[in-house]
């Protein structure tokens, strides 16, 4: 599965992409998703329209961090290798908030939901606690791996565009 990194206008500035799109081409590859064919459509997006479809697809109020959205039993994929199979968004100010948070970095919470969208796609789920935990310890292994080769610091600026 080839991973396509997109930033919708309005989402903060992202530094360091190259880099970031090898780290989430790693990421895939770790989660089990390397031998899909197709394009994985990895979505930054803002807060407004993140908690508009939070709202409008999982009716959820308010914002999240992550959506994801599996194309592949849909009529938009077929077997062509260039059909978008899936679509993961995040939300990068929800990042920068649950970092202080959680004591974590935004770049770092970033790339965690990203590899939580992808862990989704490989067939983990959260909704009950035993597939939480499930999902957690995937989400270590894959986030361990990625820190053996890359830095995962680095991707986010603070500031609004």
């Amino acid at each position: 599965m080839k991973v396509c990194l997109i930033k919708q206008r309005g989402t903060m500035s992202l530094k360091c992409r190259a880099r970031l799109q090898r780290v989430l081409a790693f990421a895939q590859e770790l989660a089990g998703l390397g031998e899909e064919k197709g394009i994985l459509n990895v979505v930054l997006t803002p807060s407004a329209v993140m908690t508009e479809m939070n709202e409008e697809f999982l009716e959820h109020k308010g914002r999240t961090d992550v959506l994801t959205f599996d194309l592949r039993d849909s009529s938009f994929a077929d077997e062509e290798a260039d059909a978008c199979v899936a679509e993961v968004y995040v939300c990068p100010d929800v990042a920068v908030e649950y970092s202080a948070k959680f004591g974590t970095t935004p770049s770092y919470e970033l790339v965690l939901y990203m590899v939580h969208g992808m862990l989704h796609l490989a067939g983990e789920d959260d909704l009950e606690e035993e597939a939480r935990l499930s999902m957690r310890q995937a989400e270590k292994r894959v986030m361990d791996g990625i820190a053996k080769r890359f830095s995962v610091e680095g991707f986010l600026e603070r500031k609004p565009e």
